[in-house]
């Protein structure tokens, strides 16, 4: 993570000062005058300008995301607290994950709070790294070679806080979803009246809009969720999602370090 931090330094280093006295004399003038002004003109390479306008910004998003990621395995240990709290009265369909309790909905509402955040900056990241202009040909080659290097590691980051997203989202959305389900069943009867085979209307979802991809480029880096120990298809308890979660930031820290040494040479290279 230290290594990963440097690109910060990008800001200061990504350009090289130049100055130029104001007077081609170089005289000072009359004691007690006003100095005059020294300009400054900015000299920049194009993959530096790149690694501070694209890829700086993208990096703050990503670590970001690993400050929100980390606050969810206590949430689910407190909702695993909570369950055992509620007593087999309270459980529904025989599942303790369904156990209703003032901590478990606490945890559960504080887990939503996480998703948008996190998915906010994905988008925002990977969007900065899909521009095309990040990867424009600078007319150095090993320049154009080290942005797509720095590209291919970073998208790889997100792709795995994409999958630890898709386990806090998706643990938050089934039980929700579970709630809305089964709350007010006692009208379904007056809803549907007496024939139980009768549905409710469902509105049609618009086939050419896909809700999983706003907009994005498919992450050619994208986790498959069952590649996770312990998270195949299926029921997991909670303790085994928490032990996906906490490989998933292990794998996520490898890719950081990786892409932090690139960037870290990258960047030394911007401030000679």
């Amino acid at each position: 993570m230290q290594r990963f931090v440097l690109l910060f330094a990008c800001a200061l280093a990504c350009a090289v000062f130049l100055p130029r006295q104001a007077r081609s004399d170089n005289t000072i003038g009359s004691a007690g005058s006003t100095p005059p002004p020294e300009i400054y003109h900015v000299v920049t390479s194009a993959l530096c300008a790149r690694l501070h306008e694209r890829v700086r910004p993208a990096v703050a998003m990503i670590l970001q995301n690993d400050q929100k990621i980390a606050k969810s395995p206590p949430l689910f240990k407190r909702y695993q607290r909570g369950t055992l709290t509620g007593g087999p009265d309270m459980s529904q369909n025989g599942d303790s994950i369904y156990t209703q309790t003032p901590e478990t909905r606490m945890a559960l509402q504080q887990m939503s709070y996480l998703v948008l955040p996190i998915a906010r900056n994905i988008i925002a990241a990977q969007t900065l790294l899909d521009d095309v202009k990040l990867v424009e040909p600078t007319g150095n080659p090993n320049d154009d070679a080290k942005l797509a290097q720095i590209k291919r590691q970073l998208l790889e980051t997100i792709a795995y806080q994409s999958a630890s997203l898709d386990i806090i989202n998706g643990f938050v959305q089934t039980l929700q979803m579970g709630d809305f389900q089964h709350a007010g069943e006692e009208y379904l009867s007056e809803m549907q009246g007496s024939d139980p085979n009768t549905h409710i209307a469902h509105e049609t979802p618009n086939p050419w809009q896909d809700p999983n991809t706003p907009g994005l480029a498919p992450n050619p880096y994208s986790l498959n969720v069952e590649q996770i120990p312990g998270l195949a298809v299926g029921y997991n308890p909670l303790s085994r999602i928490v032990d996906g979660l906490a490989w998933l930031q292990s794998e996520t820290q490898k890719r950081e370090d990786v892409a932090g040494k690139t960037i870290g040479d990258v960047v030394t290279l911007c401030g000679k």
